[in-house]
């Protein structure tokens, strides 16, 4: 698993980087070898004004060639950033989940037997 951050040049700072990229590393974990590359994207969108005024954007890439992109706001970027992570993590579950709940080889083999009733009923 890659984790690729990038921050804009107001907030970024080396320990800041640092531990957004623990924290993605502790929140998606659990999938291993299932994640490729995360891209973290953190802007601050009106600058230093104030306010609900981060954006973050997830993206990752899974290893079965897909990809779930996940986008949040908040007030400061370790809030924006679990919101996305929590998000990512709900969307990445049901993705894998959906990919093993219908087998290959059992559609061949539905596909095989009702072929073969076609075949006998002509």
């Amino acid at each position: 698993m890659k984790i690729d951050i990038t921050m804009q040049q107001t907030c970024s700072d080396n320990t800041i980087s640092c531990q957004v990229a623990r924290q993605v590393r502790f929140a998606l974990s659990r999938f291993g070898t299932a994640l490729q590359i995360i891209k973290v994207r953190i802007t601050d969108i009106n600058g230093p004004k104030g306010g609900i005024d981060t954006r973050c954007v997830v993206s990752v890439k899974l290893a079965s060639a897909g990809e779930v992109v996940v986008q949040g706001d908040g007030e400061n970027i370790f809030s924006a950033l679990s919101y996305c992570l929590s998000r990512a993590d709900r969307t990445i579950s049901r993705s894998l989940a959906r990919r093993r709940d219908a087998p290959i080889r059992i559609n061949r083999r539905r596909l095989a037997e009702v072929k073969e009733r076609d075949e006998l009923e002509l």
